[in-house]
């Protein structure tokens, strides 16, 4: 299997992959057309290997293989930024559903008071 048909199949998964997630609502569009662009250019790469030369070329790089390192790169620093994205929104769902059980907890001793109080005045 060389390159070549490896970044076609890789592109082929990545855009249907995309497609799925999205659909199924696991992925927001935001990040989605990002990874779209992602699996198009993998897509092209594969039909048309000559780009990577092309854009080596382009960018005064010496090897293709530098133009994928650093494709490779930009894709990393993408989905870094994600995961620092997603670790925020997790601390803060946390911190969410804390403030929440104690809102509850307020909740139902309010509520065990009130019924006391009409208990008690129900009596009288």
């Amino acid at each position: 299997m060389n390159a070549e048909l490896l970044m076609l199949i890789g592109g082929v998964a990545a855009f249907l992959l995309t497609i799925y997630w999205v659909r199924s609502r696991e992925l927001r569009e935001k990040y989605a057309v990002i990874w779209l662009v992602v699996a198009t250019v993998l897509l092209l790469c594969g039909l048309f290997p000559d780009i990577i030369k092309r854009v080596a070329e382009a960018s005064k790089l010496a090897y293709a293989s530098a133009v994928l390192f650093v494709a490779l790169a930009v894709i990393y620093v993408f989905a870094f930024t994600v995961s620092v994205s997603l670790s925020r929104h997790y601390r803060r769902n946390i911190r969410l559903l804390q403030e929440l059980a104690l809102l509850d907890y307020r909740l139902r001793q309010l509520e065990a008071k009130q019924i006391g109080n009409d208990s008690v005045a129900a009596r009288r």
